[in-house]
């Protein structure tokens, strides 16, 4: 076989993985538009406002209680620490999170259950704040166990998870909404049917934590001896994740003080977006870490190439979002319809976040998270101090200008120190231009409501772009033909 025979082989079996790792992403991308369309009618925006923060509250500690452990049982799972086994690893992962999520749960609930319910939903109920952490624990196990699915490459399994996990949030909350909009209620059943999930897959997984060690045995042991390094990278991660919602979840808090719940409904809408395109980015994610961590030694070439389809795919994407405004709207509440100019800024982040993973993974292969500790706090007091300085004059706008230049920030920052340990860009002008097109075209609609000069805008760069990637877009559109030839082929 020759070399380039073999490129073209070992090329075809990354699109491959990135498409079947992608299918419980589009189908999250399509009910989730579908729910975004039902629930912004059948919830008031002081309701829909006040769901999310349970959202918002419950990604945060989900990510406290974590303690970065999910982290590290990713970048560890190839190379296990303390000769334990894979089944042996997620046992213990399993076993303290959720000992330490209990522990938190029973104090926060016993000795300040009505002040944290009062402060986050101006409802004096223990049993409100009970539920959080029922459904946090629930979000958590769920996660060590999507993981798992993830990193042995079960591809079918881990879809049919992930759409799960995605999705009875959205189901169970329109199903509820059309009963009821006491908030109480909603955030009961929610809460209830996470758990009935988990339950079920562990029932489905139990085989993958129960404690084999290497010569086949049985060991309930929960020793650590041999785990610093892994708790290393752990602790140096968690304040990541913790971080990152913390920046989400601080945003829509000032919003709320500032403008008021009603506001703060219609700011929240936005972020269906965001949470649409970041399911987008973990389906990529998914597929691409554990193929980075597995091949980052051998691959280098290929690793690198994935950039620029990235970036391409990325920019052809946020073109269709912006020209495809107004009938996306459509669909969508008329009481929300004021976020319409600046919803394109809401996507900085998760779109910007997509072109990371091509960019950064060589701050986790270098083991130097601390660097990416750096980039998240530098970027959470940019939107923190943006949103205090421009909410007061413009609005939601203002928080969602905030939003994107911080986003900006975080991109620069990760991409450089990923850069220094990994290099994945292999133009350093072509790379920036993508960049550029992308904050042109999630900047323009907050500059005119006229969608005829938007198109235009929208076709020319388009057209610069093309030309710049016309190597990548060639390669695309050879893929795609022969995509078509073979299906039209095999069906006559």
């Amino acid at each position: 076989m020759t070399q380039k025979n073999e490129r073209g082989m070992k090329q075809e079996s990354i699109l491959k993985g990135v498409l079947l790792y992608s299918i419980s992403t589009w189908v999250n991308l399509v009910l989730g538009f579908l729910t975004v369309t039902i629930t912004t009618r059948v919830l008031l925006p002081d309701v829909y406002g006040q769901v999310s923060i349970f959202n918002s509250i419950t990604s945060v500690l989900m990510y406290i209680l974590l303690l970065g452990m999910d982290g590290a049982y990713v970048r560890y799972y190839n190379e296990l620490p303390a000769n334990d086994t894979r089944s042996q690893l997620l046992y213990k992962n399993l076993l303290y999170t959720t000992l330490f999520c209990l522990l938190v749960g029973s104090i926060t609930v016993c000795f300040l259950g009505e002040e944290v319910s009062k402060f986050f939903f101006n409802i004096c109920s223990k049993i409100l704040v009970g539920y959080i952490f029922i459904y946090t624990l629930c979000q958590m196990a769920l996660r060590y166990l999507n993981i798992s699915f993830r990193m042995s490459f079960r591809i079918t399994q881990y879809n049919i998870q992930n759409i799960l996990m995605n999705n009875i949030f959205r189901l169970l909350l329109i199903v509820t909404a059309l009963f009821t909009n006491n908030l109480e209620y909603i955030i009961a059943i929610l809460s209830l049917g996470m758990l009935f999930v988990l339950v079920v897959y562990l029932y489905v997984q139990r085989k993958e934590f129960i404690p084999v060690n290497i010569k086949g045995k049985l060991d309930y042991r929960v020793s650590l001896h041999g785990y610093n390094s892994y708790f290393r990278f752990a602790l140096f991660s968690a304040p990541t994740y913790i971080i990152f919602y913390f920046n989400g979840y601080m945003s829509q808090q000032i919003v709320m003080t500032s403008l008021g719940a009603y506001a703060f409904g219609i700011f929240s809408s936005t972020n269906m977006f965001s949470q649409l395109l970041g399911a987008m980015q973990g389906g990529f994610s998914t597929f691409w870490s554990a193929y980075v961590y597995k091949n980052y030694e051998t691959e280098k070439e290929k690793i690198g190439l994935m950039h620029n389809y990235v970036l391409l795919f990325v920019i052809l994407a946020v073109s269709a979002l912006v020209l495809f405004r107004d009938p996306i709207y459509i669909f969508i509440g008329s009481g929300f319809h004021s976020s319409k100019h600046f919803f394109s800024l809401i996507l900085m982040m998760p779109v910007l976040n997509i072109v990371s993973e091509t960019t950064s993974k060589g701050i986790d292969i270098a083991k130097k998270n601390e660097y990416t500790l750096l980039s998240f706090i530098i970027c959470i007091a940019t939107n923190i101090g943006l949103c205090l300085l421009l909410i007061p004059t413009l609005g939601l706008a203002g928080a969602a200008w905030s939003n994107a230049i911080s986003a900006i920030v975080l991109y620069i920052l990760n991409s450089y120190f990923g850069q220094r340990y990994y290099k994945t860009i292999l133009s350093l002008k072509k790379s920036l231009l993508g960049i550029l097109a992308i904050i042109i075209l999630l900047s323009l609609p907050s500059f005119t409501l006229d969608m005829l000069l938007i198109a235009v805008v929208v076709i020319a760069v388009d057209i610069c772009i093309l030309f710049i990637f016309r190597n990548e877009a060639t390669v695309i559109y050879g893929k795609i033909q022969a995509t078509i030839s073979f299906w039209k082929h095999k069906h006559k």
